[in-house]
C-alpha cells in the first residue's frame, strides 16, 4: 500500500484508506502564473507516516515565498502544488513513534522548507519535531502569523549572527513579515536596533521598538550609516545592493542575506579583504527555532502584527494583497471557518445517508448539543436515533451540498435531498453553531420542491469568487447589502428602495414567496398583498464572500405561529445578483424545548 509522503507532494494519502474526511479543502494550482491560478478544490484528505503528526489546520501564515513560488518556479518545482508553510491547529492524530504530542494538542510550526510546502489546506502532515505547543494568550491567527517569519529572523540574527546586547544592527523591510518580527528579536537581545522602512510605515516600526528608522528612499541618510554590527538583508539581490550594505558594516561585522541568490564572481573575496562575513541563510524547521519563538511569544517579547485575515477562499486575494506590497506584518489565511463546513456536511451525510458512518457525530457532535428540529429532541444521541429512522424510512435518500458558508462559530448549508428516486426532493438549509471546535446547536428548514420550480431551484449564475484586492466583493460589505435589504423592503415594505439593491441581472429561485414571471418588485407586491399583516424578524445573518444568508421568522397575522424561513442571497459588486429560499411552517408541538429560531 503505497503513501506518498509530504516530502514528495506536500499532502500524504494513502488512496485505498482516508481517515475521518475522505477529503478535505484545500487552494491547489495546476500551472504556474497569475492568482488566476489559484483554486479551491477537493484533495485527498493526508495521514500521518511515522514519526509525523496529523494536524486540522486553523490558519496558516502566507508569506513572500508562497506568492513567488505561485508564480514561478523559486523554491518549489512541481505541480499541481498546495503553497504554505506556516501551520498553526489542533493534533488529529499521530503516526508511529510519536511521543510529543497527542490528539488534541494545540500546536503551531513550519513545514519543512521549501519540500515540505501544503498548509494551505484543512489538514497537513508534518515532522512532530516541527512544531511546538501554541503558545498560551495568543490566538491560532497570530500564532500562524509567526513560525516561517519569525523562524528566519531568529536563524538570522542569533544562530548565525550571533547578535549581542548593545550591537547596532540594522534590519531592512522592517515593516514586512520578517522584519516586523526581526526588530522585536533583535531588541529581546538588547540590541540597537536601526530599521528601514517607507515613510508611511516609520511610526509602526518604531512601535516594535526599533531605536532609530530611515526612509529607504534616502540614500544620503543610508550612506551615512558606519560602524554597523550585523545587517539583515531580505531585498538585495544584486552585488550593488549587497556591497551598499556591506559599506555600513564595521570590520568583523557580519551580512545576513535572506534571499536564494549567489554571489557574484569576486565578490566573496572582496568581502573578506574588507573584514566581514558573509552568509545566506534558509530557514530550517528546527525544534529549538520554534520553541524559542514560543518563549519569546509567550514572554511578551514577540507580538505578530496581522494586517489581513482571509479565509481559504480568497486566499487568491491574499495573494494580491501580499504582492502589493502595502501591508504591514503578516497576512493570514484562516482555515478553521471552512472547516466547520467541511464537518457540518461531513456529520450530515454519516446522520442521513444509507452508508454515513454514524461515528461521525460521537467526534464532532458536544455532549450538550441543542436542536431546534422540531421532530428531533436535543443531543447526540438523538440525533443519531433520528437518523437511524429517516435511513430506515428512506433507504435510498441522497444529498447533494449546493452552497455552503461559514462565519465565525456558524456554519450553513443549503442542499437538495432527495428521499425517494425520481421526486423534486427537498431543498434543506442547515445551520449550525460551533463551540470549542464541535457542533453545539442546529437549526433546520425543509420545503418540498414543487414540481414546476424542480429544474431552478438549485441553479445558479456561478461559484462564489473573491475579486481583487481593493475591489468592494468583500464579506462584511456584502452582509450589510443585504441587512439593508431585509430591513427595507421586506421588514419595512418599501418596494421603491428595491432598485437600489437588486442587480438588472436578479435572478430568483424562491419557493417560499410565489414567482409571477414579472420580476422581484411584482413577486414581492403580490406576496404582501397576500399578506397585508406579514411581519419578517431576521434572527441571524450569515455570511462568506458573496454569499449571505438570512433567517428569519415570518408570521402571516398576529396569531400566527408563523414559518422559519432562510433567504439566501448573491451579492457581486454590492448589488443582489441572486435569491434562493426555503420556509418551513413553527408546529404548535415539538420533540424539544426549544424554538426553531
Amino acid at each position: 500500500m503505497a503513501i506518498k509522503t509530504s516530502y514528495e507532494f506536500g499532502l500524504a494519502y494513502d488512496n485505498e484508506v482516508m481517515t475521518d474526511l475522505e477529503t478535505m479543502k484545500a487552494v491547489q494550482q495546476e500551472s504556474l502564473g497569475s492568482t488566476d491560478v489559484l483554486h479551491l478544490v477537493d484533495v485527498p484528505k493526508p495521514r500521518p507516516g511515522i514519526g509525523e503528526v496529523l494536524i486540522a489546520v486553523h490558519a496558516s501564515g502566507l508569506n513572500a515565498t508562497d506568492w513567488a513560488n505561485r508564480a514561478r518556479v523559486t523554491t518549489v518545482d512541481r505541480l499541481p502544488l498546495v503553497l504554505g508553510w506556516d501551520v498553526a491547529g489542533v493534533v488529529e492524530s499521530v503516526g508511529v513513534g510519536v511521543s510529543l504530542f497527542a490528539p488534541g494538542d494545540e500546536v503551531f510550526g513550519m513545514l519543512p522548507y521549501p519540500n515540505g510546502v501544503g498548509a494551505h489546506a484543512q489538514y497537513v502532515v508534518g515532522p512532530a519535531r516541527a512544531f511546538a505547543p501554541k503558545p498560551a494568550g495568543i490566538d491560532h491567527v497570530h500564532a500562524a502569523a509567526l513560525p516561517l517569519a519569525a523562524m528566519t529572523a531568529y536563524q538570522s540574527l542569533i544562530d548565525t549572527a550571533g547578535i549581542e546586547s548593545g550591537q547596532r544592527v540594522l534590519i531592512h523591510g522592517a515593516s514586512g513579515g520578517v522584519g516586523h518580527l526581526a526588530v522585536q528579536i533583535a531588541k529581546s537581545q538588547g540590541a540597537f536596533v536601526i530599521a528601514t522602512a517607507s515613510a508611511s510605515k516609520h511610526e509602526f516600526v518604531k512601535s516594535l521598538g526599533a531605536d532609530e528608522v530611515i526612509d529607504y528612499h534616502s540614500a544620503d541618510l543610508l550612506l551615512g550609516l558606519r560602524d554597523v554590527d550585523v545587517v539583515l538583508d531580505p531585498v538585495s539581490l544584486d552585488r550593488e545592493s549587497r556591497g551598499r550594505s556591506a559599506r555600513m558594516l564595521r570590520r568583523g561585522g557580519t551580512l545576513v542575506s535572506l534571499l536564494p541568490q549567489p554571489l557574484e564572481d569576486g565578490e566573496a573575496a572582496e568581502f573578506a579583504q574588507r573584514g566581514i562575513r558573509f552568509a545566506a541563510v534558509i530557514v530550517e524547521a528546527d525544534s529549538s527555532s520554534i520553541r524559542a519563538v514560543a518563549a519569546l511569544a509567550k514572554g511578551g517579547q514577540l507580538r505578530p502584527h496581522v494586517d489581513a485575515v482571509f479565509p481559504l477562499s480568497e486566499t487568491a486575494a491574499a495573494h494580491r494583497l501580499g504582492e502589493s506590497g502595502s501591508a504591514k506584518g503578516k497576512i493570514v489565511i484562516s482555515v478553521a471557518e471552512t472547516r466547520k463546513h467541511a464537518i457540518s456536511a461531513n456529520v450530515l451525510r454519516s446522520v442521513f445517508e444509507p452508508e454515513g458512518d454514524i461515528s461521525q457525530v460521537d467526534t464532532h457532535v458536544r455532549p450538550d448539543y441543542i436542536q431546534h428540529n422540531p421532530l428531533a429532541p436535543d443531543g447526540p444521541e438523538a440525533m443519531k436515533a433520528f437518523g437511524a429512522a429517516w435511513k430506515q424510512q428512506f433507504p435510498e435518500a441522497t444529498y447533494t451540498e449546493e452552497h455552503g458558508l461559514t462565519d465565525g462559530d456558524f456554519a450553513l448549508l443549503h442542499s437538495h435531498g432527495v428521499t425517494v428516486p425520481g421526486t423534486p426532493g427537498l431543498a434543506v438549509f442547515d445551520i449550525f453553531r460551533f463551540q470549542d471546535g464541535k457542533i453545539a446547536e442546529h437549526w433546520d428548514i425543509l420545503q418540498e420542491i414543487p414540481e414546476a420550480l424542480a429544474d431552478d431551484a438549485f441553479d445558479a449564475l456561478s461559484e462564489p469568487e473573491a475579486r481583487e484586492v481593493g475591489q468592494r466583493l468583500y464579506t462584511r460589505q456584502n452582509a450589510e447589502v443585504v441587512r439593508d435589504f431585509v430591513d427595507q423592503v421586506l421588514v419595512q415594505k418599501n418596494l421603491d428602495t428595491i432598485d437600489a439593491f437588486a442587480s438588472p441581472q436578479y435572478r430568483e429561485h424562491s419557493l417560499h414567496v410565489p414567482q409571477t414571471g414579472r420580476g422581484l418588485r411584482a413577486d414581492l407586491a403580490g406576496y404582501f398583498e397576500t399578506n397585508p399583516e406579514l411581519s419578517v424578524v431576521p434572527k441571524r445573518v450569515i455570511a462568506e464572500g458573496g454569499l449571505v444568508a438570512v433567517h428569519s421568522h415570518y408570521t402571516l397575522s398576529p396569531e400566527d405561529r408563523g414559518l422559519s424561513v432562510v433567504d439566501l442571497f448573491r451579492v457581486r459588486d454590492l448589488r443582489i445578483v441572486e435569491h434562493w429560499s426555503a420556509a418551513q411552517a413553527v408546529p404548535e408541538v415539538a420533540a424539544n424545548d426549544n424554538t426553531m429560531f
